[in-house]
């Protein structure tokens, strides 16, 4: 009988969290998902823990600190649309076992974490990746554009929004109604997956 891998998954959109577990459900004969959180990880024990790497560098060498600190955790792996060379390298030095693509098939996944697993270090190319008829589309948002569409990925509403970014709800409403109009959107979950379909990250469109 093949031991399976004990994974936790970490994430701040529980979008995200879902869709990695959906993603990794093939693979139930080798890897389990002991657990599937939004926010930080808890006191579980596991393997492996998938963590969401999108925002500064310093909350991604933040969040490897926490799970390695917990004692309950043997390895982390970092996971995200987009990171800078300079990133990977941190987040290794800080005793990250890996770092590995959102947009990774479920093979690609499934690879990156037995590999983990048997002790390589895992780092995953992130080339930028625009949905077909987005290219030019991420020009048009400004970078408070974008930084309301990564809150708003993490299940922030208006009045939050306003308040990490410091305006007023009603000035949220309205950068929100423009960036339906730009996105050619109706809902907020639209929107936000259209954002995750132009490769933005939460600091810059487009890069």
């Amino acid at each position: 009988m093949v031991e399976k891998i004990a994974v936790a998954i970490v994430d701040d959109a529980e979008l995200i969290v879902a869709g990695v577990q959906a993603l990794l459900a093939p693979f139930e004969d080798t890897i389990d998902i002991v657990s599937a959180r939004v926010g930080r990880v808890g006191p579980t024990k596991a393997d492996l823990a998938l963590v969401d790497a999108t925002g500064p560098l310093d909350a991604g060498l933040l969040r490897v600190r926490e799970v390695l600190d917990l004692g309950t955790v043997s390895q982390v792996a970092l996971y995200s649309w987009r990171v800078s060379d300079e990133a990977v390298q941190a987040y290794l030095s800080a005793g990250a076992s890996g770092v590995v693509s959102k947009s990774s098939t479920a093979e690609e996944m499934q690879k990156a974490i037995q590999l983990i697993h048997e002790g390589q270090q895992v780092v995953h190319v992130f080339p930028a990746v625009v949905a077909p008829g987005c290219e030019g589309l991420a020009e048009e948002l400004s970078e408070r554009d974008v930084q309301i569409l990564s809150l708003a990925a993490k299940g922030f509403d208006n009045a939050e929004i306003g308040e990490q970014l410091f305006l007023a709800e009603s000035t949220v409403k309205t950068y929100v109604k423009r960036l339906y109009q730009t996105l050619g959107v109706h809902t907020r979950a639209q929107a936000v997956m259209r954002a995750v379909e132009m490769g933005l990250t939460p600091h810059h469109p487009g890069t």
